[in-house]
């Protein structure tokens, strides 16, 4: 009988055991609670450190807005350039001048006698004037290497198109996000 009194479900032991899982059920939701209120907590420091890096990027866009950039671009390069020239031209060449003979002709003379040589001196200046057409068809191949070695000076306003627009978005995008948080 002893052992039967033992398993006996009685009212206090069924009151006793649903006090005991009511008491565990309650100390979890009390953990439940208390680690919800801690992960709200985090969200909301979270939130305000985002706000504040949200409005610190949007700051620096703007100021990234209003810089100018300067830079030297190096150019250093050859360019192969090869070519044909044709001409196809006629010149007119005037020709107006005196050209002087100073010569002595040796001009054999037969006298049946024999051949003799009389020597004629030509001591006379030889006016010209008249126009030569030249025709001038060739045509010429022409190769070369050009080296360019410069500096390309590049300054850009960060403000302007298309930067300055896209830049505008930017901080535009930052802010809305930052007033939605």
């Amino acid at each position: 009988m002893t052992r039967e009194r033992r398993n006996a479900i009685t009212a206090t032991r069924v009151w006793i055991r649903s006090n005991i899982i009511t008491t565990v059920l309650g100390i979890f939701i009390v953990v439940s609670l208390a680690l919800h209120v801690v992960t709200l907590l985090a969200l909301v420091r979270v939130r305000d450190v985002l706000r504040l890096q949200l409005d610190a990027a949007a700051a620096q866009v703007a100021e990234a807005q209003s810089q100018k950039i300067h830079y030297d671009f190096p150019l250093k390069q050859s360019f192969p350039f090869s070519t044909t020239i044709t001409i196809d031209e006629t010149l007119v060449v005037p020709i107006r001048d005196s050209f002087p003979i100073n010569q002595t002709f040796e001009i054999p003379v037969d006298t049946g006698f024999g051949v003799f040589t009389i020597p004629v001196p030509l001591n006379l200046s030889v006016p010209v004037s008249t126009t030569v057409v030249v025709p001038v068809k060739e045509t010429i191949p022409f190769s070369t290497e050009v080296m360019i070695d410069t500096l390309i000076p590049l300054d850009l306003d960060l403000s302007q198109p298309p930067l300055g627009e896209l830049l505008t978005r930017i901080e535009a995008t930052l802010r809305d996000l930052r007033s939605k948080l």
